[in-house]
């Protein structure tokens, strides 16, 4: 029986059953590289040209160095807005499906479906407009979408508290080890001036302790490819501050035997922060908490379906344990029982937090990537 005959077997069966299985697959494009598009001349955007004031006093290339002035200009693909929207509209139709909003992001983060409903709220004059130094009072119903998905993330990493602050994922971990600077310092213990982490974990989780003053140990994976625990064992000393990990890690690889390599740096008195930016594939099966971490950091823009905007205009939710919740950035959003107001809470901007690292974002973070996760 040819193929297609056991097609039409097959069918014939589930129409009788009451079900047809029909067969699909995703739309496919003969789609060149971006690189590959456009001619040379052609334009999406034209810049405005510099003003006669804005020129005399704008740096020239009279300022800058000669090795950083091109010689060339940059191989950047020359194609017309409509090609640009055209290209990055087909390239979700043969993965997705979906009429996707379009999400020029990197990596990760355009991987999901960012739903048009969101943009629609967060173009609401009720956000759009919000000053950043409104009186708190007149803030209420931000305070209140922030604080309510706080406790969401709460629920769903395990951690006790969390600061909607940093604008991305490396703003959380540069947090972190600012944090954790801080609380070793009023501990007595400034010895502690390393940070452990992998090679396939994401490169902020090395970089942004590094920008905070600690030296970097990177682990190299073992035979099984998961990072070599006793290599691990052999680098936590008195001097080891931190353990900052991917998992999944930036290869997609769970490491199923994480509590092992929290315990080990709980046993020398080290703190445990994971970077959740793959947080898709374990939401709702593992949390942060049970693996042994003492901190986390969730990126609003990947997991909860909000556009990157690249490089910054994103969220990187910085969740900790209690014990570490007096050290989070300030202002720290808090909930007061007010039995005056609707709902018997108001929420408070609490800037008066001691062992605080201070800000790590301007003003509340980004608030419209915060709406937009919780709707």
């Amino acid at each position: 029986m040819t193929r297609a005959q056991q097609k039409l077997k097959r069918n014939a069966l589930l129409r009788r059953e009451g079900g047809l299985l029909r067969d699909f697959h995703a739309m496919r494009w003969g789609e060149p590289l971006i690189m590959e598009m456009g001619r040379s001349g052609e334009r999406g955007v034209v810049p405005p040209q510099v003003t006669d004031v804005a020129a005399d006093v704008a740096p020239s290339e009279d300022l800058l160095p000669p090795a950083l002035v091109r010689s060339s200009p940059p191989a950047l693909p020359e194609v017309s807005q409509p090609q640009v929207l055209r290209h990055y509209t087909r390239l979700p139709q043969m993965t997705l499906g979906v009429d996707v909003t379009v999400d020029i992001g990197e990596g990760t983060c355009t991987m999901k479906y960012s739903p048009k409903i969101n943009e629609q709220l967060v173009r609401s004059h009720k956000v759009s407009e919000l000053h950043p130094e409104q009186p708190e009072e007149t803030l209420q119903g931000i305070l209140e979408i922030c604080h309510r998905m706080a406790e969401i993330l709460c629920e769903i990493s395990g951690m006790d508290e969390f600061s909607l602050q940093p604008g991305g994922g490396s703003a959380a971990a540069f947090g972190f080890a600012a944090m954790t600077r801080r609380y070793f310092h009023e501990r007595g213990e400034d010895q502690r001036d390393e940070v452990i982490t992998t090679v396939f974990s994401h490169p902020c989780d090395s970089a942004c302790p590094a920008t905070a003053g600690y030296r970097i140990v990177t682990l190299m994976p073992d035979d099984n490819g998961y990072p070599d625990l006793e290599a691990l064992k052999a680098a936590l000393s008195e001097r080891t501050a931190a353990i900052m990990i991917t998992n999944p890690d930036d290869t997609g690889i769970f490491n199923p035997r994480i509590r092992e390599y929290t315990q080990a740096a709980r046993d020398a008195a080290a703190l445990c922060y994971t970077d959740q930016a793959n947080l898709n594939g374990i939401l709702g099966i593992s949390r942060a908490r049970e693996a042994g971490f003492d901190a986390c950091q969730v990126n609003l823009h990947k997991t909860f379906g909000s556009p990157h905007g690249c490089e910054g205009p994103g969220a990187g939710a910085l969740g900790v344990t209690a014990e570490l919740a007096p050290y989070l950035p300030a202002p720290h959003i808090i909930a007061i029982e007010d039995e005056s107001v609707q709902g018997g809470e108001r929420y408070h901007l609490d800037a008066e937090r001691p062992h605080a690292i201070g800000k790590v974002r301007a003003f509340l973070g980004n608030l419209a990537v915060v709406v937009r996760a919780y709707a």
